[in-house]
């Protein structure tokens, strides 16, 4: 992790350079200087990144890098946060405080640069003894070691396959194998003249690819055949040449060892239009690498076919991409027998329930990756007995690290995950091993995660475009690892644009990547769940420089985590390189927050005041406040108490000046409004912005003024916080925003605001409630919704009205775009239909309907090709709806309904038939509607048919019915 420790070491001086350039004016010659050392130390150690896993003279030099590295941004740190504490303040007192600091200010940039100088020197001095010790040979070009060299060459050997393999132990794929034969068969569609399989590594690929190429209809339908191992260092040229020498005759092939790569390229191409030839490239990485090789095949003008895999699920879209899934777990558990006991498993394990229990146990765990199975199944052939099975159960991770050792400490499965990690671009690395901070059942919210990466230096400036944020590039980056199979995602489906929601790691790929960062000490993560006490565990010993570290708990008793500040020190073995600190509680009970000291050490302690990231969520603060010691903490560019219980934040939070990230959504057990302190205006870096929407201010409205980095504000109460503010927040693209009508000019006011050309919103999501009283200006009349207006509205995704009028029958049909994908009308009154109006918003994903009164209208019809984008639905207590009528063609991406009590309503829609793609149907409605579906003795009523194909049917009377009757209809 060397040169991915220099790579952060770098996002720091060159922000520092751009953003602190008034400050470092007198030592900015030096500190280019060392930036240029940085970026030069880099290249140079990008060779050593897997040699220092058994090298320990490396693995010293990674630590001294390392060691330099975070020197760097701890002195330009700490030298601008210096200048800036001395220039603040006000009328006299600021012009006293200011000429009193320009003696200091000399003095303090003599010191950074004193400072500076030494750590140049130190640098230098480190490349003379690499390059002396011979750890790293330098050309000018910056050329690898002959070490290097020999390391890379095993790592391509582990990398070729050959056809003629036969994998003795397979399973499953018949589905595959089935469909890839008509598409390599099918000598019709063009779109299948290259396929490709893609899929995480140890899925079976390869295995599948065999299968294919050897299958005898496959033999029986082309002439000629090739299969070649794209290694890391292939060369066009020797690739050419090896295919083409595979599909020539024999008396041919003497020529093409003369042949130059065009020559090559040439004869290739015209050899497969002429004849019709199979070929399999195995192991593709990159679609660079595809780019180089594709002039050489006719896919576009011949029926030879083209067969791929590869890990990059990016480079198989390119062409047809084929994705591989996992085993399903009884195709799991017939290869852990087949391996486990030869010819003999069946009658060994169909007589013994416990051994198979075990067996299916040991699948599940190993997340039924079929190169984790095989490996498993050959450790057990050596084991008879269940208690010898249950042991290896207990401990899968480390059986498939010890298995099939290499060189390297890793075993078969290992060895295979970690090429896919080889193969990450640099700037990646470092991202992927922070998915190691979190727990293995997590499911990581993708936007925090991109937050703590930028907090923490990792994604590069370098990257982002004319109109991108840090936070786009850091997405990239997901996607990038999600499409190398590294990382698997999941996608909400309510958002317009259908962004990353979470994202986790496959079991096994966790345990590569915990095994790698702690190999790298890249972080420590101390799990203290269940009674556990990672302290005492050995293998922490020697990890005593963290620059992360991760702490789980739990609600226990018996386990009350951190109780005091020395117990703290000791967990951290904090040394002043600390740049994270991620505590986060798991919560099985009321109040869904785990009740702990706060470790005032992390506040007072000189030990943690380069801490870059503190997450503290489902925390209950003692006396629900916050210390005021946390002003030390100036470094902070992430802090998050989401989900935990305070009730106020201490007027301090306004002197981290550095932050970027401050989330501080409460608990949902806070009683009661959070105070914030009206300092939040002074954090002039803050980007990302996450209030309580309960939130609230002693005196006046929370002001936002200044602010002009803010892109997100979520939690925004236009009666607690001030609007004006917000519309001169020139950076702001995502707002959450409740709004109380109590005038008619405020509906003006936003709208003019959404409207205006002179913001660059993306995303707003808006909740308004009308609110007509004795102590309001507004009248009953003027409750009326101008939804044509908001609708309209580009920027608007989420919109929900509570109380207000909508006269849908006096507007004319939709000829105007909308991104409008969830919508919510709560107790509001509709004139007309509203399906006739909202089934033409092309992008709704999501509607509900909830205690809202039609005024004029009895039936409700969804004509066709209405809501062509629509997920779910929801009508509770929609009063006087008697008939629902859906057209055959309506709604045809459906997949959750509730009808919830609709109490007028006679029938199920006949068209519901219609919506195959509809998966939950929940109906909450008077016993005779669900006795017209129930029928007598639950057998189907008149209306099941319409709703027969969906898989989970939920069904249910009101309470009061329910209690009057002592029913309880559920199904």
């Amino acid at each position: 992790m060397a040169s991915e420790v220099v790579s952060i070491a770098l996002e720091t001086v060159r922000d520092l350079l751009v953003e602190e350039a008034k400050f470092l004016s007198g030592v900015s010659g030096q500190v280019n200087e060392v930036q240029a050392e940085l970026i030069r130390m880099q290249c140079f150690l990008k060779d050593a990144d897997r040699r220092q896993l058994k090298e320990e003279t490396v693995r010293n030099y990674v630590r001294e890098i390392r060691r330099l590295a975070y020197r760097t941004e701890n002195v330009l740190d700490e030298f601008a946060i210096e200048v800036e504490s001395r220039r603040e303040g006000r009328g006299i007192g600021k012009a006293i405080k200011r000429s009193a600091c320009i003696l200091c200010e000399g003095r303090a940039l003599h010191k950074v640069g004193s400072e500076i100088a030494n750590i140049k020197a130190n640098i230098n001095s480190l490349t003379t003894s690499l390059q002396n010790s011979g750890v790293i040979e330098m050309s000018i070009e910056g050329q690898s070691s002959s070490n290097a060299m020999i390391l890379e060459q095993n790592q391509q050997r582990l990398r070729q396959t050959y056809p003629h393999q036969v994998e003795e132990y397979f399973v499953g794929m018949k589905d595959d194998i089935r469909q890839l034969m008509s598409f390599i068969t099918d000598e019709e569609t063009r779109s299948h003249r290259v396929i490709s399989i893609y899929g995480m590594g140890g899925l079976g690929k390869t295995t599948l690819a065999r299968k294919i190429y050897n299958h005898v209809d496959v033999q029986r339908a082309f002439k000629a055949f090739a299969w070649f191992s794209v290694t890391q260092q292939y060369n066009t040229r020797s690739a050419f040449r090896d295919v083409l020498k595979q599909l020539l005759p024999e008396q041919r092939k003497d020529s093409v060892e003369r042949m130059e790569e065009r020559e090559l390229v040439v004869e290739l191409y015209k050899f497969q239009k002429e004849t019709k030839c199979l070929v399999v490239l195995d192991y593709l990485w990159e679609i660079e690498d595809w780019k180089c090789l594709s002039p050489a095949f006719p896919f576009a003008e011949a029926n030879s076919k083209i067969l791929i895999t590869t890990r990059n699920q990016k480079l198989a879209e390119v062409e047809f991409p084929y994705a591989l899934k996992f085993l399903n777990e009884d195709e799991g558990w017939e290869l852990l027998q087949k391996r486990a006991f030869a010819k003999r498993y069946a009658k060994d394990s169909e007589n013994d329930p416990k051994l198979e229990a075990t067996g299916r146990e040991i699948v599940r765990n190993c997340g039924k990756l079929p190169l984790a199975i095989s490996v498993l199944g050959g450790v057990l052939s050596q084991k008879n007995s269940l208690h010898e099975w249950e042991t290896v159960n207990k401990d899968v991770d480390s059986y498939l690290r010890m298995s099939e050792g290499s060189k390297e400490g890793y075993g078969a499965v290992m060895q295979v995950l970690a090429l896919s990690y080889d193969e990450l671009p640099y700037h990646l690395k470092p991202c992927f091993l922070h998915l190691g901070s979190f727990r293995e059942d997590e499911d990581i919210n993708a936007e925090m995660l991109y937050l703590l990466w930028i907090a923490e230096g990792m994604v590069s400036s370098d990257h982002r475009g004319t109109e991108d944020t840090l936070t786009d590039v850091a997405e990239r980056y997901l996607y990038e690892m999600a499409s190398r199979s590294m990382v698997q995602v999941n996608l909400d489906e309510f958002s317009t644009n259908t962004r990353v929601k979470s994202c986790y790691l496959h079991d096994l790929m966790r345990d590569f990547c915990m095994a790698r960062g702690k190999e790298v000490e890249f972080l420590k993560l101390l799990d203290f769940r269940g009674g556990k006490d990672p302290l005492s565990d050995s293998s922490t010993e020697n990890f005593s420089t963290p620059a992360r570290c991760s702490i789980v708990m739990e609600n226990s008793e018996r386990h009350d985590l951190i109780h005091n500040d020395s117990m703290t020190s000791m967990a951290l073995e904090a040394n002043g390189q600390l740049r994270s600190l991620l505590i986060t509680a798991i919560s099985t009970r009321w109040p869904w927050t785990v009740s702990i000291s706060f470790p005032q050490v992390i506040c007072d302690s000189s030990k943690f005041k380069y801490l870059r990231v503190l997450k503290l969520e489902a925390y209950e603060f003692k006396g629900s406040k916050l210390p005021r010691g946390i002003k030390n903490l100036t470094r902070l560019r992430f802090l998050s108490l989401k989900g935990s219980k305070f009730d106020k934040l201490p007027s301090s939070i306004g002197r981290l000046q550095y932050l970027q990230t401050l989330d501080i959504r409460a608990s949902p057990s806070n009683m009661g409004s959070i105070i914030v302190p009206n300092v939040l205006w002074k954090l002039k870096r803050l980007r990302h912005l996450y209030l309580d929407i309960f939130h609230i201010t002693r005196k006046g409205k929370l002001s936002f003024f200044g602010l002009s980095k803010l892109e997100t504000l979520m939690g925004f109460h236009k009666d607690n916080d001030d609007f004006k503010d917000v519309s001169e927040l020139s950076n702001l693209r995502r707002l959450e925003a409740k709004v109380y009508i109590r005038e008619k000019k405020e509906v003006s006011e936003i709208l003019n605001y959404l409207n205006s050309k002179q913001h660059i919103l993306r995303e707003v999501q808006l909740d308004i409630s009308y609110f007509v009283s004795q102590f309001t200006s507004l009248k009953e009349e003027e409750t009326i919704v101008p939804f044509k207006d908001f609708f309209t509205c580009l920027s608007i995704h989420q919109f929900s009205v509570s109380q207000g009028k909508f006269e849908f029958q006096k507007v004319e049909p939709l000829l105007f775009p909308s991104n409008l994908n969830d919508l919510r009308l709560w107790r509001c009154a509709i004139q007309g239909d509203p399906m006739d109006f909202l089934g033409k918003l092309s992008n709704l994903k999501k509607l509900s309907l909830e205690d809202v009164d039609l005024v004029d209208i009895k039936m409700m019809i969804c004509d066709e090709n209405a809501f062509p984008k629509l997920l779910s639905l929801d009508l509770r207590s929609v009063s006087k709806l008697e008939s629902w009528v859906v057209a055959q063609e309506s709604m045809p991406n459906l997949s959750d309904l509730t009808i919830d009590c609709c109490l007028e309503m006679k029938m199920i829609p006949d068209g519901l038939r219609y919506i195959t793609t509809l998966k939950k149907l929940n109906i909450v409605m008077p016993k005779k509607f669900i006795q017209r579906i129930q029928g007598v003795d639950n057998r189907g009523g008149v209306d099941y048919d319409q709703i027969s194909h969906v898989p989970l049917i939920t069904l249910g009377v009101p309470p009061w019915e329910r209690y009057r009757e002592g029913l309880d209809i559920t199904a």
